[in-house]
This record gives structure tokens, sequence and C-alpha cells, in this order.
């Protein structure tokens, strides 16, 4: 699985600013993903950038008091040479339709069409292309509604909804109003395939309720077999758990709040997890430095220590 961060991104757009053409005087993103390449794009080279629709009716983007440069067009018209991107190609249906909207317009200038990633099959579709990145792939910004999420496994709290607070997460009355009316993060819009929770499994009735009422499609809802909160705490197993599932199933990437736990879940199943915590991907060949960061943090090692102290009070 070809996992795509934000930070990739932008690193792949800075180290291929080079390719593009010295002239441009225009950005065009396709949207939606196209607008976050055109964006970032369009500060590093400092010029104006516009959407597709906004282009074809002769509109920018208002940039406010952003400092120009003395070539700054002000208007569709005085474009000499516009950059039409996207973030990817796959089918390139949306380029194709691009191209097809942009060719039928009466827009007199040079047009150059780039995307960040394409496949070794169709990157000649294209004008410029930065990075070949094969399939199976998922970028940060729509992993969430990407038909791959099948072959995903996911943690809940932190990930789809918020953290339960210190004072909520007990066996009490408190925690199970919680579990009904957490507030929700990030909602996917495909199924996914294994929900792998450290929620003790006699609140699976109320951790099916919540996913139902936000309609959270998934196959699976694995949860933690240990009899209250206070065996939890003192066992600190939820990485341990959550490693052994990832590893069994045929998922690709496991998507896990704690930074902690990703790295746990890491190396304990050997394959790739993303961290929502700091947003990265945590590679099992990569795996020594983030076992080493996490025993210079002593913010996570005071954590530890504090969970073993509450769970051998209660």
């Amino acid at each position: 699985m070809n996992f795509i961060t934000y930070a990739q991104l932008n690193n792949d757009i800075c180290n291929n600013l080079h390719k593009l053409p010295i002239d441009i005087d225009l950005i065009v993103g396709i949207p939606r993903s196209g607008l976050l390449v055109a964006a970032i794009i369009a500060l590093y080279r400092n010029i104006p950038f516009t959407d597709i629709d906004s282009l074809l009716n002769e509109k920018m983007y208002n940039l406010g008091l952003t400092r120009k440069s003395e070539d700054w067009i002000h208007s569709i018209d005085e474009a000499k040479h516009i950059l039409i991107v996207d973030d990817s190609i796959s089918t390139c249906e949306a380029m194709k339709k691009a191209k097809e909207q942009i060719n039928k317009s009466s827009l007199n200038c040079q047009k150059t069409f780039c995307v960040a990633y394409a496949l070794p099959t169709n990157f000649r579709t294209v004008d410029i292309c930065f990075k070949i990145c094969n399939h199976p792939r998922m970028f940060e910004w729509n992993y969430m509604h990407h038909w791959g999420l099948k072959h995903a496994c996911m943690d809940i709290d932190g990930v789809l909804c918020a953290d339960p607070g210190f004072f909520q997460n007990d066996d009490s009355k408190k925690y199970e109003n919680f579990l009904l009316n957490a507030a929700p993060k990030l909602i996917p819009t495909q199924p996914v395939g294994y929900l792998v929770t450290s929620r003790l499994e006699k609140y699976r009735g109320l951790t099916e309720l919540w996913l139902n009422k936000n309609c959270i499609e998934y196959n699976n809802l694995i949860m933690l077999h240990v009899p209250d909160a206070a065996t939890r705490l003192r066992t600190i197993c939820h990485g341990e758990f959550k490693g052994e599932v990832y590893k069994k199933t045929d998922s690709f990437i496991f998507i896990e709040s704690s930074y902690e736990q990703a790295v746990e879940i890491c190396k304990i199943a050997k394959k790739p997890v993303f961290c929502t915590e700091n947003n990265l991907l945590i590679k099992p060949d990569e795996i020594s430095a983030h076992l080493l960061n996490l025993l210079n943090d002593w913010r996570i090692t005071s954590k530890r220590m504090f969970r073993k102290i509450i769970g051998k009070r209660k």
C-alpha cells in the first residue's frame, strides 16, 4: 500500500518545482484535490491560482494582502501561460474532462497539464508528472472516502470520534453517555474492513448504536475482552491487542490515533500504520527510530506510569 501524507505531498511538490515552466502566471486546480496541489504550487511560486469553473467564468480568487510580484496578473485574460493541476490520475476521467472544458473555451494562452502522482501506464497523458505512484494507493486528504478501507483496520476513539475525557474513561454512567454521544471527527463514506477498539466487549451494544447513528459501515467490530476499565488500565494492552488483530487480518493499513500504540501495532504486525495524532506513516523498516522517539519522550513514559498507578488503585 502506497500511503501518501500531506507532508509527503508537500515534499514531492517542492522537489519537483524545477519541472514547471518559469513563465507560468496562473495555476488552475481541478476540484477538489487538485485545489490542494494548486494552492501549494501557487504559494511556492507566488502567483495567483483559481479553479476550473472560475477560470471558465473569467474569475480569479481574491488573495487578500499577499505580497504580489511585479508581473502578477489581475484578470484571466492577462494570463499567457496557465498550469492546470490535479493531485493524481488513475482513470484520467477528471483530467480528460478538464482538457475538454478548457479547449472549448475562448482562452487564448498556453496551457500545461500537470499531476502530482500518476501510474506507469498513464503519466504520458499529461505534460508534467511529479512522481509515479502505483496502486494500491491512498492519500491522507481522502483516505476516508477510499474503496480500500474494506482492506483496513481502524481505531474508533481518537479517529472516528473524540477521545473520552479523563473523568469519562471508566465504567460509570458518564462513560456510557460518552459512548452514545461522542462527537464525531472523521466519518468514512466507504465500509471499513475492521474496526478494532480497546473499548470493552460489554459496550458492544452502545458502540454499535453510535456507529449506526453516524452512518458508519463496517464488516467487523473487534473489541477488548477484559472484565473492566481498571484491568485495561493496569495491563496497558491496547497496542498489543490491536497489533495481534492486525497481524491476523489481510488488511494493508491500520489507522490509529495514538502514536505510542501505532508504533507498537506496527512492531507486532510488521505492517504500516497511519497515526492521526501526528499524521505520520509508521513503516516496519523505520520502527527502530520510532521506538527511540518513544524512549526519549518523557511525556509518554510518565503517562504509562500514571495509568499503572491509577489501575492499581481501582
